[in-house]
């Protein structure tokens, strides 16, 4: 048994979403619900989850695919590049938006910027696009983002989730692919998994393993 279970069990919807905190899952719900237009800044360490909970959070608000307009952070070298990805976004969504979206989403990833030029545009789209566009940042590097930015922005750390809040989608898992798994060994693998890495990566890919395993009994047999 081969399965990539990160691509084939990733969370496609805030409800999947296996949230490491009531904090996290508040701020999230209170977003979905479309009616704050905040900036919003994702942090914490690699493979918390905080690009997937980015990509969520417009799907949720729209109820469908959202239309969102994506950008690594490491591309905008400008204050131009800055000013030019607000006013492309909005005149992407006047132009193919039939129906029209409830903002002009820009997410922002591996945000870090500190360069003065740049970060004061950031602060006049910031400013002037408030109810109209959501931007949503994600950063392994909160500490070194200019406080008047972050002075715009909701901001809340996503922390790698503890073993017991990852179990119940740990266990979806061997359910959905009928492997019959004792939750006690499943509990310590994720409990190791944890302790060696804090990562939810770490835990889909120890789960391949547990999946690899089972495949070579079942051939030995």
């Amino acid at each position: 048994m081969f399965i990539n279970t990160r691509d084939k069990y990733s969370p496609k919807s805030l409800a999947e979403f296996v949230y490491p905190s009531s904090e996290v899952e508040e701020l999230a719900t209170a977003y979905a619900s479309g009616n704050i237009d905040t900036p919003l800044i994702l942090h914490g360490s690699s493979g918390s989850g905080k690009s997937l909970l980015q990509q969520l959070i417009p799907n949720a608000i729209e109820n469908s695919k959202a239309l969102v307009n994506d950008v690594k952070c490491a591309d905008l070298k400008s204050a131009s590049d800055i000013h030019n990805l607000y006013g492309r976004n909005k005149h992407f969504n006047r132009t193919f938006t039939c129906d029209g979206q409830r903002f002009n989403y820009i997410i922002i990833e591996e945000f870090s910027i500190t360069n003065k030029l740049l970060v004061d545009a950031f602060k006049i789209e910031l400013d002037k696009t408030l109810g109209t566009d959501l931007t949503i940042f994600s950063t392994n590097r909160f500490s070194e983002i200019d406080g008047g930015i972050r002075s715009r922005c909701e901001e809340i750390e996503v922390k790698p989730c503890s073993p017991s809040a990852f179990f119940p989608h740990a266990k979806r898992m061997f359910d959905a692919e009928g492997v019959a798994f004792d939750d006690s060994v499943l509990m310590k693998c994720l409990e190791v998994t944890y302790a060696l890495n804090q990562d939810n990566r770490k835990y889909y890919q120890a789960i391949d393993k547990i999946f690899r395993s089972f495949s070579k009994i079942k051939q030995t047999n």
